[in-house]
């Protein structure tokens, strides 16, 4: 059990998946059990909110989120306007009023928005994971798979429903599926692989190694909205009546017409989202959907969602261009950390690599390697950037520093 939640805050617990999991369906009570006895301290916290997460179990009621909305800002109005009477209340007076606020003014929001999670937002196919083994496919929403086995496959969508896969097959989509009101296709790309894909509305998106993207055969909704678990460079074709939204891993990035890159790969300790062209709007949601942290970024411009704390950092990146070049086959790096640069030739290359334990791999390094080589070449370019030494041997990499030479000075 992690010990990160002993700081969370009453609030914060109320909105942590793993709690009420454990609360409404009992997973892992075992180990939750285990942490309450061995962390005293939190155990008048999670009683607290045990009891307004039971309170709430039995109420199914589906709000719309403008309602939703409404309903929070009342609270808060309420707050405020009372702040100075709730502050000489006593403590188990105010946790009691606030219960019963709580249960009064959102009934049927917890229910709706942890009990139907799974109904809110796209789920990848489990079965359909990504592996760093195994060859590339397409997974059509009905459940068919069709393999795809070029290196970098090319998949195209039309208007008509007509789906082409490397300018060769063509797939008719339009009787599959007919009752869903926006049928989800999954591309899954392993890793040593790459996709290209142009989409029904004309936007092009390049798929990176260890990534999937789910996509619906035809924008019928007020937006476009695709799924994303890895990483991704977007070039959407401007749209004002029906904005596109990526959606990746609980960022949300909303969109007219731009380019852009998004890195959300699950390993990763948070999303970034470089901005080339245009501008994007990026927020992430809270769990009870109540409140929303938004952002707009412009051109050169990097947005950093960090897992932990759940906030968005925004910078200025003056080589943002640098950030699409992986499409081209290319791999920059400046000031980056030889583990974060090991990591990314391990997605492309679908091989692992070893350094031993004092092996120094937050050093930073810059410069650029041409991906468009062998794995060979690649890593004797980096071995005269990072003074280091590496052995192949079938699909594992192992790396080593170099031995200094000494110069023995003569009799």
């Amino acid at each position: 059990m992690e010990s990160k939640y002993l700081k969370y805050s009453l609030e914060e617990l109320l909105e942590e998946k793993h709690f009420i999991a454990w609360v409404l369906r009992g997973e892992k009570n075992d180990e939750w059990k285990k942490f309450i006895e061995n962390n005293p301290e939190f155990s008048n916290k999670s009683t607290k909110a045990r009891k307004i997460i039971s309170l709430l179990r039995d109420t199914y009621e589906i709000l719309d989120e403008e309602s939703v909305l409404e309903m929070w800002q009342n609270i808060d109005r309420f707050e405020q306007l009372h702040k100075r009477k709730v502050r000489k209340i006593n403590l188990r007076k105010t946790i009691s009023w606030a219960a019963s606020l709580l249960l009064i003014m959102s009934l049927g929001v917890i229910s709706y928005f942890y009990i139907n999670e799974k109904e809110n937002g796209y789920q990848f196919s489990a079965s359909k994971s990504i592996t760093k083994r195994g060859e590339a496919r397409l997974v059509l929403s009905g459940g068919d798979e069709i393999a795809l086995t070029e290196k970098n496959s090319i998949l195209s969508l039309n208007n008509d429903n007509q789906l082409t896969i490397n300018n060769d097959s063509t797939i008719d989509l339009s009787q599959r599926d007919s009752k869903k009101e926006a049928p989800m296709n999954e591309v899954v790309i392993p890793y040593g692989k790459k996709s290209e894909l142009l989409l029904a509305d004309g936007t092009k998106v390049w798929l990176n190694a260890g990534s999937r993207l789910a996509f619906p055969t035809k924008f019928t909704k007020k937006t476009r909205e695709v799924y994303l678990e890895g990483e991704a460079y977007f070039e959407v074709a401007k749209n004002e009546a029906q904005p596109f939204k990526v959606n990746a891993e609980h960022m949300n990035i909303k969109v007219i017409g731009t380019h852009f890159n998004v890195s959300a790969y699950p390993t990763n300790e948070s999303v970034e989202t470089v901005l080339l062209e245009g501008s994007v709007a990026l927020s992430n949601e809270t769990r009870f959907g109540l409140t929303k942290n938004e952002k707009i970024l412009k051109s050169n411009q990097k947005a950093s969602f960090n897992k932990t704390d759940k906030r968005i950092t925004v910078v200025d990146e003056p080589d943002a261009i640098s950030y699409k070049a992986w499409t081209e086959g290319w791999l920059p790096f400046q000031r980056e950390s030889l583990q974060s640069v090991f990591v990314k030739l391990e997605r492309y290359y679908n091989v692992e690599i070893k350094t031993p334990d004092n092996f120094p791999v937050s050093e930073l390094i810059t410069g650029k390697l041409d991906l468009k080589e062998s794995l060979k070449d690649v890593l004797l370019a980096l071995s005269d950037v990072a003074n280091l030494d590496f052995r192949i041997a079938d699909d594992k990499i192992y790396i080593d520093k170099k031995i200094k030479e000494l110069h023995m000075k003569r009799p």
